[in-house]
Formats: C-alpha cells, sequence, structure tokens
C-alpha cells in the first residue's frame, strides 16, 4: 500500500484531530457540579438585569430596540432558571410569568407608564436572586 505510506502523516493527523473532537465533546457533555452551575447561573442572571436595564432604558424612545434587549433578557434568565429552581422555584416562575407579560404588553405597544413598573419589579427580584 504505496498511498497509505506517502500519507500516513495526514492519516495520523485526522486521527488525531478526531480523538480531539471526541475528548472536548465528552468534556463539554459532563455533568457540572453545582459549584460550576451556581456560577453560570449568576453569570446569566447578571447579564439579563443587564439587558433589562437597557429595556428600561430605550422602551420609552425605541421600542423596537427595547423588545430585543428584553428578548436578551428573558433568554439569560431562561438559562439561570435550570439552576434557580433547585433553591428558589416560586421566585423563578414569577419571573418567567413577569417576563411573558412583559413581551405581551410590548408586542400590543403598551404605554411606557404600564410597562416600565412591572419591568422594574421584575429587575428588582433578579437582583434580590442575584444576592442570594
Amino acid at each position: 500500500m504505496p498511498w497509505l505510506r506517502a500519507r500516513w502523516p495526514l492519516v495520523l493527523a485526522g486521527l488525531a484531530a478526531g480523538f480531539g473532537l471526541l475528548g472536548g465533546l465528552v468534556w463539554g457533555l459532563r455533568p457540572r457540579t453545582e459549584a460550576e452551575t451556581a456560577v453560570l447561573a449568576r453569570r446569566e442572571l447578571q447579564e439579563a438585569i443587564r439587558q433589562l436595564d437597557r429595556f428600561l432604558e430605550t422602551y420609552p424612545t425605541a421600542p423596537g430596540e427595547a423588545r430585543g434587549a428584553l428578548q436578551r433578557a428573558q433568554s439569560a434568565f431562561d438559562k439561570a432558571a435550570g439552576h434557580l429552581a433547585l433553591t428558589r422555584r416560586a421566585e423563578v416562575q414569577r419571573g418567567t410569568a413577569d417576563f411573558r407579560r412583559l413581551q405581551a404588553l410590548t408586542a400590543a405597544s403598551a404605554p411606557p407608564e404600564t410597562i416600565l413598573p412591572l419591568a422594574r419589579q421584575l429587575r428588582e427580584r433578579m437582583r434580590s436572586l442575584l444576592e442570594e
């Protein structure tokens, strides 16, 4: 097999890359410890608060841009909710319901006087989750 002899470095590199990808996949899918998930949840919760702050700033003047920030805040909260639900299930359910309500109100183009107090209340709830 002369073609194999000429290409053995390429075959070995392909095998090494394959094993590296497989190892990375196994590492990425490993069960996480509670400490690791707590750090990830905290980071996502901070991102949700940042995006909700952006929503509060932009909704009165640019509702379209604010909808994007609200969607990103909800997405980050949903990522954190998996870990938070283990210890604070009621608060997570309340936060999820508040996000749904805010989404419905912004889709209906409700006035800022209606939406902003609910968004501020949700932000404060998320901050209380972050502090504990």
